[in-house]
């Protein structure tokens, strides 16, 4: 797997049909490796999950990043702003397999697409970058969007949609972080980094959220790494064959996946009104990821 990830980095010809290809499979098995975490949900708490996944992750990813860059790479120049970032990761990842165990699959993938919005919406105070009036409009339309997958009741019922949108929330601030960070390392090496520092993050916490992986879950938890780690190389891999113009919007075919996997492993399915909000955040999220390349280019 090591070397199909390096071939996969190291290749720069552009072909954007592989590249959209890769990025629909990304998403596939992020969806997938979704699935399973609901399943496992009952017997696992969502930090031994995410402890199992960044250790995988970080495992599969060091020699790599030691082997094109050396070993002085392994160890960031700014350890606070990547410890930090890590932290945000960890929140937003470690409260959607948390959602997760309320609501379906598809309603809380929905709800952390809020992310690229706040990312827009906070752009001109954090970020110093002007974000002009229509895609202001397009963050408010989104924001709507949101509240119509919400519909707020205050009951329990919106727990799983509150606890996503605070994954969102978090998932945003490390969009942030990684656009404050740009340019500090490659993107293998920040992958790294915030996968092997989340672990330590984290690892305090499973004295008390540990729980024993079970013989007959080896083959499912196997599983379950194969699919983040082989989401993390198609993503990679889909930016290097294809400009990120055409790579951006075919993220949102996750909430396809996601809706697929659900209806299969549990029969759920959004109701009309999450299928109105959702197709407004991602039509408000499509067009901002567009608008926002084509002001780069400018």
């Amino acid at each position: 797997m090591t070397n199909a990830l390096s071939s996969i980095v190291n290749m720069n010809k552009i072909n954007p049909l592989l590249g959209i290809s890769l990025m629909s499979a990304a998403m596939a098995a992020n969806s997938s490796k979704d699935g399973i975490a609901k399943l496992l949900a009952g017997s696992y708490s969502p930090l031994t999950l995410l402890f199992i996944q960044f250790v995988t992750t970080s495992l599969i990813l060091a020699p790599i990043v030691a082997g094109q860059s050396g070993l002085r790479c392994l160890v960031p120049n700014n350890l606070f702003p990547q410890i930090l970032r890590s932290s945000f990761v960890a929140l937003g990842v470690g409260l959607f397999y948390w959602a997760i165990n309320f609501i379906n699959i598809a309603d809380a993938t929905a709800m952390v697409f809020i992310a690229p919005l706040i990312v827009t919406a906070l752009s001109p105070s954090i970020l110093s970058e002007p974000i002009g009036l229509k895609r202001t409009v397009a963050v408010m339309i989104g924001f709507i969007g949101v509240l119509i997958i919400l519909r707020p009741a205050l009951d329990g019922e919106r727990t799983g949609y509150f606890i996503a949108l605070g994954a969102g929330i978090f998932i945003a601030a490390y969009y942030i972080a990684n656009r404050k960070l740009a340019g500090e390392s490659s993107v293998l090496a920040a992958t790294f980094y915030t996968s092997f520092f989340g672990a330590i993050i984290i690892l305090p916490l499973l004295w008390y959220f540990w729980t024993m992986p079970a013989i007959a879950d080896i083959w499912i938890l196997l599983g379950f790494t194969l699919l983040a780690t082989l989401g993390q190389i198609f993503m990679i891999g889909a930016f290097s064959f294809a400009a990120a113009s055409i790579i951006a919007p075919f993220v949102y075919t996750q909430i396809i996946w996601a809706t697929v996997i659900g209806y299969f492993l549990f029969d759920a399915f959004p109701d009309k009104w999450s299928w109105f909000g959702i197709l407004i955040v991602v039509m408000a999220g499509v067009y901002i990821a567009i608008r926002e390349i084509k002001q780069k280019k400018a």
